[in-house]
């Protein structure tokens, strides 16, 4: 009984002090003055993002290392792609060497400024945020106007991670220990790319609504950090 109610304290306390990592937030948006108001773009390109100086906090180093970032930017660019052709209009992925892009037309960029790996082995065990991961990233959206030419729609930044959910030891064997060690082997960066690209997709979403634009399907509602 004593070890029941020690157990049932350290989580209690963990749920208190972990609870707030539980998603992807919008830190920051910012359009660029314009004269008129946005519309839905032709096509959106999505190029794919690149990591700044000291961003990854992983468990990898030399080739597995590269093939890390090459895997997470590769996720995040069809996570992107499927979100705004969903709710925007027509996108895809802008590599090397690809299709040009045509007039009119919006460019992602983005910047992957700090990715935590975290502890697979803790959220599948304790949860409620120990072990938990972190992505943090800077994302621009161009509009083309011109060949060569090209504007600042919006530069948007996103911080998220893992969710604060029960482990094993709270869930116990019949509880949600299994179905919590079953989340932990599937979360973590990549759960994280998906929800980044939910918001960049909210926080355009947003302003096309705003502006009376037409959308390919449902708008979305961006999340921030007093919500």
């Amino acid at each position: 009984m004593k070890l029941i109610t020690a157990t049932s304290s350290i989580c209690f306390a963990a749920i208190c002090l972990l609870s707030g990592c539980s998603s992807v937030s919008v830190t920051e948006s910012r359009f660029s003055p314009r004269d008129n108001k946005l519309t839905t773009p032709p096509k959106i390109y999505v190029v794919p993002y690149t990591f700044a100086d000291g961003s990854l906090r992983v468990d990898r180093e030399g080739e597995k290392l590269r093939e890390f970032e090459n895997e997470v930017s590769a996720d995040m660019t069809e996570r992107l792609v499927m979100r705004l052709a969903k709710h925007i209009g027509p996108a895809s992925a802008l590599d090397p060497g690809a299709e040009k892009p045509s007039k009119d037309s919006w460019v992602v960029e983005g910047e992957f400024t700090r990715i935590n790996q975290g502890s697979r082995a803790l959220r599948s065990i304790i949860g409620f945020g120990l072990g938990g991961t972190k992505m943090e990233a800077t994302t621009k959206v161009f509009a083309l106007n011109g060949t060569e030419e090209r504007e600042l729609v919006v530069l948007i930044k996103t911080s998220g991670g893992s969710n604060a959910e029960p482990g094993a030891v709270v869930g116990g064997v019949f509880g949600a220990g299994p179905r919590a060690v079953l989340r932990a082997a599937t979360s973590g960066v990549s759960a994280d790319s998906r929800r980044t690209a939910r918001m960049i997709t909210a926080v355009l979403s947003e302003q096309l609504v705003a502006d009376g634009a037409q959308l390919a399907g449902k708008p979305l509602r961006a999340k921030r950090p007093q919500e």
